[in-house]
C-alpha cells in the first residue's frame, strides 16, 4: 500500500492549525482561570477592607461614647449647673448657648429641677432657648441611650447632680457610617431586622432583601456568615451588615469576559506565525492584571492611612476639657458677682451705678469665656487676622478680669512700665497667655499661704511676670511647659495652660517663653 506523505506546505498548514487550536485552548483556559482568580482577589480585598473598617468603626464608636460621657461629666461640674443656689435662668441660657456654639456634636442641652426644664437646642444653625415643664424618672447614675437615625449616631445622656437636678445632653454625629470603599454596601439594622440606614436600598426590613435562613443567620451570628456578607454588633440593639458590592463584581466579570473575547480574536493572528507574537497578548494581559491587583492593594493602604488620620483628627474633640480648665476662674468670678449682688440687695445698696458695674464685670467674664471658645476653635486654623495692639493695655484688661480673685486672696499687683510696647499678632491669644501665668501665680501664692502676697509685672523690651511664692522646684522647672504636666490635683488643673502658652508665643508670635527663679519667686519671661 502506497503511503502518501503530506507535502511540506500541507504539514506546515496542519502544524499551524494544531498550534492555533492549542493556543486557542490555552488562552481560553488562562482567561477563565484569570476571571476566577480576579474575582477571588476582589473578594479577599473586600474581606480585608471590612475587617479593617469594622475595627476602626468600633474604635471610633467607643471613643465617641467615652468622649460623650467625659464631656457630660465635665459640663455638670460647672458651678452654674452644680450650684445649689437658684441661678438666673438667662445666665444658664448664656452658658448653654456657648456650649452649643463651641461643640458641633451637641444638639440640645437641658437642666431639669422641680419639673422645670431649662433647655437650649440647635436647629438649622440657629440656637433657641426656652423653659417648659417636664417630669423625668429619677435616676441614680449616669444614663446613656443610643439611637441611630439615618446616617447619624445619636447619644442621649442623662446625669443626676446635686439639688435633685438632671442634666440632659443630646449629641449627634452625622455621616457616622460613611464608607471609604466601593467594594461594599452597608445596612444598619435593629434586633427586629428593621433597616435604620442603607446606602443602596429603600427596603424597610432585611426580610425584603433576603430569605428567612439568611436573615436568621444575620440576626443570630456575627462575623462572616458567607464570603460576601459580614455582620458586626455595634451594641445589644444594633448591627451593621456589610455586603460585597454585586454591581462592582458584575462589572469586573463583564470586563474580564470582554477581555477574553478580544484575546481569542487576537490569537487567530498571533498563532499563525508559530506563536512569535503569541506571548505578547498573554504578557500584556498578565501585566494589566498585575497592575489592577497593585491598584487594589494600594487602595487598601490608602484607606488604612485615611482611617488613621481621621482617628487622629477625632482626638481634637477632647479640647472641650481644656476649655473647662480655662473657664474655671471666670465662672468662679461670676459666682462671686452673683453672691455679692444678693448681699447688696439685702443691704439695700443696689443703685444704677452698682447695676452698671455688675453688668460690666459680668459681661467682661462672659465675653472672655466666649473668646476663649473661639480661640480653641481657631487654634489650628491659619486664616485668623493679626492686629497691632498695646501690651500695656492688654495686661490691664487681664488684671481687670482677675480683679475679684486678686482681692479675694489679698494679692497686690505692681505694674512697672518702661514705656508703651506694641506688638503684632493675635491679641486674644496673648491675653490668654498673660491670664494663664497670672492665674498660676495666684494659685501658688494661695497654696503656699504666703504673707504679703505680691505679683510684679514689668513691661519693657520683654514682659516679665514675677511673684514672691518662693520659686519653682529645681527638679520640675524643666518640665513645666510639657503637656499635661501639673503639680495640682486633677480637679484643679489639667497641665495644659503653660503648654498652650508656650505654643502661642513660639508659633504665633515667633517669640519665646521661659521661666527662672529669682530671690523672690518664679519669673516668667515673654520675648516677642
Amino acid at each position: 500500500m502506497d503511503i502518501k506523505l503530506k507535502r511540506n506546505s500541507e504539514f506546515k498548514f496542519d502544524l499551524i492549525i494544531a498550534f492555533f487550536l492549542f493556543a486557542f485552548l490555552i488562552i481560553v483556559i488562562v482567561i477563565y482561570v484569570s476571571i476566577f482568580f480576579f474575582n477571588n482577589i476582589a473578594t479577599q480585598n473586600f474581606q480585608q477592607n471590612i475587617i479593617l473598617y469594622s475595627k476602626n468603626l468600633i474604635k471610633d464608636y467607643n471613643k465617641k461614647k467615652n468622649q460623650v460621657l467625659q464631656k457630660t461629666v465635665s459640663i455638670s461640674k460647672s458651678p452654674l449647673i452644680s450650684s445649689e443656689f437658684n441661678v438666673n435662668e438667662n445666665l444658664i441660657f448664656s452658658v448653654f448657648k456657648l456650649i452649643l456654639s463651641s461643640e458641633d456634636s451637641i444638639k440640645k442641652i437641658s437642666l431639669t429641677k422641680n419639673r422645670r426644664n431649662i433647655y437650649c437646642k440647635k436647629t438649622n444653625n440657629e440656637i433657641t432657648c426656652n423653659i417648659n415643664t417636664s417630669k423625668l424618672k429619677k435616676i441614680k447614675n449616669i444614663l446613656i441611650k443610643e439611637k441611630i437615625e439615618k446616617n447619624s449616631l445619636i447619644f442621649n445622656v442623662f446625669l443626676p447632680i446635686k439639688s435633685n437636678k438632671i442634666l440632659h445632653i443630646i449629641y449627634k454625629y452625622p455621616n457616622f457610617f460613611e464608607k471609604y470603599s466601593d467594594m461594599f454596601n452597608i445596612l444598619v439594622i435593629d434586633t427586629n431586622g428593621k433597616i435604620l440606614y442603607s446606602d443602596f436600598s429603600q427596603a424597610k426590613t432585611i426580610y425584603d432583601i433576603y430569605g428567612y435562613p439568611v436573615v436568621d443567620l444575620i440576626k443570630k451570628d456575627h462575623g462572616f456568615i458567607s464570603d460576601d456578607i459580614y455582620v458586626m454588633n455595634i451594641n445589644n440593639n444594633y448591627k451593621i451588615v456589610f455586603l460585597q458590592n454585586k454591581k462592582l463584581i458584575k462589572e469586573t466579570s463583564n470586563i474580564s469576559k470582554k477581555l477574553a473575547i478580544i484575546m481569542i480574536i487576537l490569537s487567530v493572528f498571533v498563532a499563525v506565525p508559530l506563536g512569535v507574537f503569541f506571548s505578547k497578548p498573554l504578557y500584556n494581559y498578565y501585566s494589566e492584571l498585575d497592575k489592577k491587583i497593585n491598584e487594589e492593594v494600594q487602595k487598601v493602604k490608602e484607606n488604612e492611612q485615611l482611617l488613621m488620620q481621621q482617628s487622629k483628627l477625632a482626638a481634637l474633640g477632647e479640647m472641650l476639657g481644656n476649655i473647662a480648665h480655662q473657664w474655671r476662674h471666670p465662672l468662679t468670678h461670676l459666682s462671686l458677682l452673683i453672691q455679692n449682688l444678693e448681699i447688696a440687695y439685702k443691704k439695700n445698696r443696689i443703685d444704677e451705678k452698682y447695676i452698671e458695674n455688675f453688668k460690666h464685670k459680668a459681661m467682661k467674664q462672659i465675653e472672655y469665656m466666649s473668646k476663649t471658645i473661639d480661640d480653641f476653635r481657631n487654634f489650628f486654623k491659619e486664616d485668623k487676622e493679626k492686629t497691632d495692639f498695646i501690651v500695656n493695655e492688654s495686661v490691664k484688661e487681664v488684671l481687670f478680669l482677675l480683679d475679684g480673685r486678686l482681692k479675694n486672696y489679698n494679692i497686690d499687683v505692681e505694674i512697672i512700665e518702661e514705656g508703651e510696647k506694641t506688638i503684632y499678632g493675635f491679641k486674644n491669644e496673648f491675653l490668654q497667655v498673660i491670664m494663664n501665668i497670672i492665674n498660676n501665680a495666684i494659685d501658688v501664692l494661695n497654696e503656699r499661704n504666703i504673707k504679703n502676697k505680691k505679683i510684679w509685672i514689668k513691661i519693657g523690651n520683654v514682659i516679665e511676670i514675677e511673684d514672691n511664692a518662693g520659686g519653682i522646684r529645681k527638679e520640675i522647672i524643666d518640665k513645666i511647659f510639657e503637656p499635661y504636666f501639673t503639680t495640682k490635683f486633677q480637679s484643679q488643673g489639667t497641665g495644659i495652660g503653660l503648654y498652650m502658652s508656650k505654643i502661642i508665643i513660639t508659633k504665633h508670635f515667633n517669640g519665646n517663653l521661659y521661666a527662672y527663679n529669682s530671690k523672690n519667686g518664679a519669673v516668667f519671661v515673654i520675648k516677642v
